[in-house]
């Protein structure tokens, strides 16, 4: 492998090891988040996740704006004129209920399966295979692409060649620095609010680590790393795969991880996806060790695993769909400020939404036919 290839693996390496630190000492999880809040009224955890795509919209945009980097040309590419809204929206609410069930998106499956939890490396397991089948087969192009490309609108019929929000409304780099600045702060002050500095200070270390790494990840990518890494792929006799503007996300590297456990001794087949997966997993996994947070856990019930089975196909198959997750649309898509990855990332959550109401209600329904039980 060519040293400038290796550099700019080893930059995405140290980015998600910190990416994987923070997001378990901070307990990072929209679905948490969402949970807790629906419950107690607690938004504290949802503030971390909040507080993140803040941080994330300014570092990339500082990124964007001082190394000049082009994200209109990014992988996946967040910006384009192809409005895929069927999309956005059916593989968000696939993928928000299917995490409700599984117990945890991609990102935190890896983290809880770092700290020994086997119900969450099953998840992961099952995850890959559905990101492989669905990018590394014909799976999607047979099944689902003949109905859902279709839904979709072209923007550039209408005149408009980006779907940032800037570009939506005719406007230039000042616009979306506005857009930018606005939407930041809002996030941040939501997060202030429920997460005050008082006593959450290592809370708030892992809010600006992980928005922060996402912002870096444009700049490897698409700056002087990625540049020089681009440069020498394309002098091998196999060009690296998985090169161009780009940051973290867990749909299709899942997929990319088990293509290369398929092919080790390929190194061309190392993209970013593949070394970012590998990086949270130890990065969380020594955090984990130091905070003494491992616990080997084992789910009791043949239920519980069909549910975490079949959560998991849905998270897989939905996050390709949606080109994105909660990490992938929710904080990398939503910092270039690319509407469709709004849309799916509001997907996501009202399909969390609705599978935890379902839960909440069934869990009523089983409590109240158990004291009927023990009356009777």
């Amino acid at each position: 492998m060519d040293p400038a290839i290796s550099q700019y693996l080893l930059y995405v390496l140290v980015l998600a090891v910190v990416f994987g630190a923070a997001a378990q000492f901070t307990r990072f999880c929209l679905l948490g988040g969402m949970s807790s809040y629906m419950g107690s009224r607690d938004g504290g955890r949802l503030a971390v996740y909040l507080g993140a795509i803040g941080v994330a919209i300014v570092v990339t945009t500082l990124v964007q704006w001082f190394a000049a980097i082009d994200l209109d040309q990014t992988q996946p590419p967040y910006r384009t004129a192809d409005f895929a809204w069927g999309r956005y929206l059916i593989g968000g609410l696939l993928f928000g209920a299917g995490m409700v069930l599984a117990r945890g998106c991609p990102v935190r499956s890896l983290v809880r399966s770092s700290q020994g939890h086997l119900q969450a490396l099953v998840a992961i397991v099952v995850m890959a295979a559905a990101a492989y089948a669905m990018t590394r087969t014909s799976l999607f192009q047979t099944a689902f692409l003949p109905w859902i490309g279709g839904l979709s609108v072209d923007l550039a019929a209408v005149g408009i060649q980006h779907q940032d929000l800037a570009s939506l409304v005719g406007g230039g780099p000042i616009v979306s620095l506005f857009f930018a600045a606005v939407l930041a702060v809002i996030l941040l002050l939501v997060s202030w609010r429920w997460l005050s500095l008082r006593g959450n200070g290592l809370a708030w270390v892992g809010i600006v680590l992980i928005g922060s790494a996402v912002g870096l990840g444009f700049w490897v990518t698409g700056g002087a790393p990625g540049q020089a890494a681009d440069m020498a792929s394309m002098m091998e006799p196999m060009p690296q795969e998985g090169m161009g503007t780009q940051s973290f996300t867990f749909s299709a590297p899942l997929g990319d991880v088990v293509y290369f456990l398929r092919n080790p001794s390929n190194l061309s087949v190392i993209t970013f996806g593949v070394v970012a997966v590998i990086g949270v997993f130890f990065g969380s996994l020594a955090s984990a060790l130091v905070r003494r947070d491992f616990q080997f856990s084992v789910p009791r019930g043949v239920g519980e695993w069909l549910r975490t089975v079949i959560g998991a196909l849905m998270v897989g198959v939905g996050a390709v769909l949606a080109m994105g997750c909660t990490i992938g649309h929710g904080l990398t898509g939503v910092s270039t400020l690319a509407l469709g990855s709004m849309l799916s990332l509001a997907a996501i959550m009202l399909g969390a939404w609705a599978m935890l109401r379902i839960e909440h209600r069934v869990a009523k329904r089983s409590e109240r036919a158990g004291l009927v039980g023990s009356t009777g």
